[in-house]
């Protein structure tokens, strides 16, 4: 039997629209479960139930005064916004509600685009994790070393199993990912995790998946300078161990996230070859995966990641890159002409 990933977004239930976790379920589930209904069938892939559902839940944040901060932490704006400008889709009478729910709101806190999400702040997926400022990733590793509330250690993934993660557990980047403990480094590009007494995960990046006939059964070409494959292909026990298979947004196989890393479950070997390339003369491993039949439908692992987690990915990266902007702002030399029209660094010590 596969476990299946369970849901947080249930029926809607009469509790109160104040509630955050409440607002935080109905906003996943518009969003999540609805929204990719309709983006598929129309708006006639609502079910009557379902439409009578969402239109009293609507009617009922109209009559609420919900206030900025829940809409802030519990992205009911954003799934508002997207039912509103989508009037091709959604039921007509979803879409009017939704309308006058914004125009209620953006009376009220201006428009919602301008209100944002949460990341780093508490009730954000980064908060307590790092700030927007740490853009070095040698300097986080200090931090989170020296950080009596994170167990981090990049031992934790040298182990056999899937370590209590569930496939479609989901991150940012290869980074968050090694502090969550799965894998055992963040470097961008993938590769084995392994030591001398086995493997055990695989980030797969780029053009490493060559094969892949369906998500539970593909062909990874593993890199020319990366020993873990030694490990894959040793024929000893321990390479019969399951292996943690992820997939990076930057993989090019259709079984990809949209956005960021996700993991896709326990994976076996379940043979390689090993040849010569005519080329490059070197030689090529490419190691057959069988996915674990008691893992979760790859179908309920492809649903991530969530609209929400693509935002965290959307605004990690724009606080990334504005701060590396400032950054390089803030440390570029000054350029003054001294008296005999040779540049310096206006900035620099006087001695």
């Amino acid at each position: 039997m596969r476990r299946q990933i369970t849901s947080n977004s249930s029926l809607l239930q009469p509790t109160s629209v104040y509630e955050p976790e409440y607002l935080r379920q109905q906003a996943h589930w518009l969003r999540n479960e609805l929204d990719p209904r309709i983006a598929q069938a129309g708006p006639d892939a609502l079910h009557s139930d379902e439409v009578l559902r969402v239109d009293e839940f609507l009617r009922r944040l109209l009559k609420a005064n919900i206030s900025i901060d829940d809409l802030r932490s519990s992205r009911m704006h954003l799934a508002v916004s997207e039912i509103a400008g989508r009037s091709t889709r959604w039921p007509k009478r979803l879409i009017e509600r939704c309308e006058a729910l914004k125009e209620t709101w953006e009376s009220s806190h201006g428009a919602l685009k301008s209100i944002g999400i949460l990341l780093y702040e508490p009730g954000g997926r980064l908060n307590g994790i790092c700030e927007p400022e740490d853009i070095s990733r040698d300097v986080l590793f200090v931090k989170w070393l020296k950080s009596p509330s994170a167990a981090f250690s990049p031992l934790k993934a040298k182990r056999f199993g899937d370590l209590g993660f569930t496939a479609g557990d989901w991150w940012i980047n290869p980074l968050f990912a090694l502090y969550a403990g799965i894998i055992d480094n963040s470097d961008a590009n993938g590769g084995v995790v392994a030591d001398a007494n086995g493997a055990y995960a695989v980030v797969m990046t780029e053009g490493d998946e060559v094969k892949g006939s369906s998500p539970d059964k593909f062909v990874y070409r593993a890199r020319a300078d990366d020993t873990g494959r030694y490990r894959l292909t040793a024929g000893t026990p321990e390479s019969r161990q399951p292996v943690r298979i992820l997939r990076s947004h930057s993989l090019r196989s259709f079984y990809a996230p949209k956005a960021g890393l996700r993991y896709d479950g326990l994976h076996k070997v379940s043979g390689w070859t090993v040849r010569t390339d005519p080329q490059s003369k070197q030689v090529v491993y490419d190691i057959s995966f069988t996915r674990l039949a008691s893992e979760p439908s790859m179908s309920q692992v492809q649903r991530r990641p969530f609209a929400e987690e693509v935002e965290d990915y959307k605004e990690y990266k724009r606080l990334r890159d504005l701060h590396r902007k400032r950054q390089s702002s803030e440390n570029k030399p000054k350029i003054a002409i001294s008296g005999d029209a040779i540049y310096e660094d206006a900035t620099a010590e006087i001695h």
